[in-house]
């Protein structure tokens, strides 16, 4: 695909420059037309923050902080964070070119693998290859190898999970192919002493051997041009989106999004008080209860009868020797039946009882009645009391009620509150709450989450 015309006037450009400190970021803004970018030396960061510089025709250079940064709480993914964060503040949604900032004599193989994966993560939901738009720039007049070939090997790691996810994508084996490099030696840089400097080339001869100077920034301004030209027919899609987490109440663009986040959420009641329940009635606070109205009287049935109170002796033989002789003498007989009789009158067993009684307990008239009734009702001793009454005061069932209490808790006016009520929604605080907080921390999740964990972001 070529550009056409009408391409070619209506492109805008996004640049982000990355890279360890003193690699010429800040220099390149300048040359673009950051006219504000700080310059500094080798081990100082001029840039503590995500810089976006409008270079004029709606075209934009990002310079980045160092990845070795004097802030060594700052990590890489925070400095993608600050990056989205910029861009999305500036409503830019494309990448056009990368420009990763490298030495020469500098062979940290893991160095470059953190910076070309921190590289990846600016393109992590572009569908293309974000090595196809991006420059490896060498502070020094010759290339060297190592940033290529660690940036293929994380290249590839990516590139084979995002053909996971989108199957269109070719199979390419060099994803590297289309990476330009670029060597710069400035030379107000080197010492008087140099050939270049002893030579005194022309600017075409010392740019062959990729010494620029500074003077004339115009000559590196083209030469970026050259190798950024094809870059504005595929850019780097940021694609901003919004996803809610689904631990707390965070909805935004995953990339834009603080890593602490709250676990586990509760609902909880906010501001409570102490009260009773409900309104203050005058009612009786106890419950009724069944009772006989007059006291109890003893009574006999009215029948009467005669008994004996002694013991009865049966018949027996009369053994007394004078008497048995006497009756032998005169009657011939010696032993005589004596019948039976009854030992409190002396009077024969089938005789009437000596003494009168009453049937239905045997004692005498004068002696307590051996019934019980109640005289209001005539009930019995265990009958079911006759009249109703509350216990409270003893007062009947029609009457008012005796005491001020609450309707609910049945609690009297004036004793210590009972129930705690959410001033927020006027329910008591066994019921489900009506705000939200994390379990963890008892922060309202509005705030910063309390633990440095990833978002549970829901991409359905």
């Amino acid at each position: 695909m070529k550009l056409n015309s009408s391409m070619l006037e209506n492109r805008s450009q996004c640049i982000i420059a990355v890279g360890k400190t003193g690699n010429g970021k800040s220099l390149t803004g300048n040359i673009f037309g950051a006219r504000d970018a700080k310059v500094g030396n080798l081990s100082t960061s001029q840039t503590s923050k995500v810089t976006i510089y409008d270079i004029g025709n709606d075209n934009f250079y990002v310079d980045t902080p160092g990845f070795d940064d004097s802030d060594e709480t700052k990590c890489d993914d925070d400095i993608a964070r600050l990056i989205f964060r910029a861009l999305s503040d500036k409503k830019i949604y494309s990448i056009t070119t990368i420009l990763w900032f490298v030495s020469t004599g500098i062979r940290a193989t893991t160095s470059f693998k953190r910076e070309a994966r921190f590289i990846e993560s600016l393109a992590r939901d572009h569908d293309g290859n974000v090595w196809d738009n991006t420059i490896i720039v060498t502070k020094g007049d010759k290339i060297e190898n190592g940033p290529r070939e660690a940036a293929k090997e994380i290249a590839k790691n990516e590139y084979d999970m995002k053909r996971k996810r989108c199957i269109q994508l070719p199979d390419r084996d060099d994803l590297l192919e289309k990476t330009n490099d670029l060597a710069i030696l400035l030379f107000e840089s080197l010492p008087s002493t140099s050939i270049y400097v002893e030579l005194n080339l022309s600017n075409d001869e010392l740019n062959k051997y990729n010494i620029f100077k500074k003077s004339e920034p115009n000559l590196i301004l083209a030469k970026y041009n050259v190798l950024m030209k094809e870059h504005f027919m595929h850019p780097i899609k940021i694609n901003f989106r919004k996803v809610k987490c689904l631990n707390c109440p965070e909805e935004t663009d995953p990339r834009l999004a603080i890593p602490e986040c709250h676990l586990e959420a509760e609902s909880f009641h906010p501001e409570t008080y102490k009260t009773h329940i409900y309104k203050l009635i005058c009612a009786h606070p106890n419950n009724l209860e069944r009772y006989h109205i007059d006291s109890l009287k003893t009574y006999h049935l009215d029948s009467y009868t005669f008994i004996h109170t002694g013991r009865p002796i049966d018949s027996q033989t009369d053994l007394n020797f004078a008497q048995c002789l006497i009756r032998a003498i005169t009657f011939g007989s010696i032993n005589p039946m004596i019948p039976g009789y009854w030992d409190c009158c002396r009077k024969v067993l089938s005789s009437r009882g000596c003494e009168k009684v009453l049937s239905c307990c045997q004692k005498n008239d004068d002696d307590d009645g051996c019934r019980n009734e109640y005289k209001c009702c005539g009930g019995g001793l265990y009958s079911k009391g006759c009249e109703e009454r509350y216990r409270c005061c003893d007062r009947p069932r029609t009457s008012e009620g005796c005491q001020y209490i609450y309707d609910v808790c049945k609690h009297k006016a004036g004793e210590q509150p009972c129930c705690v009520i959410c001033k927020n929604c006027n329910q008591t605080i066994d019921k489900k709450g009506c705000k939200m907080r994390c379990r963890n921390c008892k922060e309202s999740q509005t705030i910063k989450g309390c633990i440095k964990v990833a978002h549970n972001f829901d991409f359905s």
